[in-house]
């Protein structure tokens, strides 16, 4: 798609196109009135640590243990909404002042384990997350995360909530906004 993009651009001068490469998306709304709700079982890591933090599911299945990596688990950026909110907003700004193609990674540049997450949304939530090892999924790597630098110097962006607030927010939306699906 970003090629498409670039060629569009070159070709038609009266296009301007950003790409934002979101990292991990996590968190809520600091009033914990705008968050994450899916139906049914979701498909993302923060999510399901929510479910279980609820007692929505009973343990949280945990894929792979032996990446090369400090616990074993895969490390991602995770990224706070909030702050994904304010790089659209400073992308519609170089957007508006800057015709072409130009493409920028949204993240923190930083990664954490499933196991450090888990343990920060138990200290968010006062609550145990009980997981269990599976194998790990196919295609799935170590270590992701983002490098911000073309997004912090050009968009004058950067990521300004931690770890912490992610999962804080994301309980606290979840904790206030539990749909009872029976």
């Amino acid at each position: 798609m970003e090629e498409i993009f670039s060629d569009t651009c070159r070709s038609d001068k009266s296009w301007n196109i950003i790409s934002l490469r979101y990292f991990n998306p996590v968190g809520a709304h600091t009033s914990g009135l705008i968050g994450e709700s899916p139906l049914g079982i979701p498909n993302n890591l923060m999510p399901r640590i929510i479910n279980v933090a609820l007692g929505k599911e009973q343990l949280l299945p945990v894929y792979g243990k032996d990446y090369k990596t400090p616990d074993g688990t895969g490390i991602r950026d995770y990224i706070h909404v909030m702050d994904l909110a304010e790089a659209h907003m400073s992308a519609n700004t170089f957007l508006l002042q800057n015709p072409g193609y130009e493409f920028f990674n949204i993240g923190t540049g930083k990664g954490f384990s499933v196991i450090e997450l888990i343990k920060f949304v138990e200290i968010a939530s006062k609550k145990e997350i009980k997981y269990e090892f599976y194998p790990r999924r196919s295609g799935d790597v170590s270590i992701s995360f983002a490098n911000p630098s073309k997004a912090n110097k050009i968009l004058n962006w950067a990521s300004k909530r931690g770890i912490e607030d992610m999962c804080s927010s994301a309980w606290n939306y979840a904790k206030n906004n539990v749909i009872n699906e029976e």
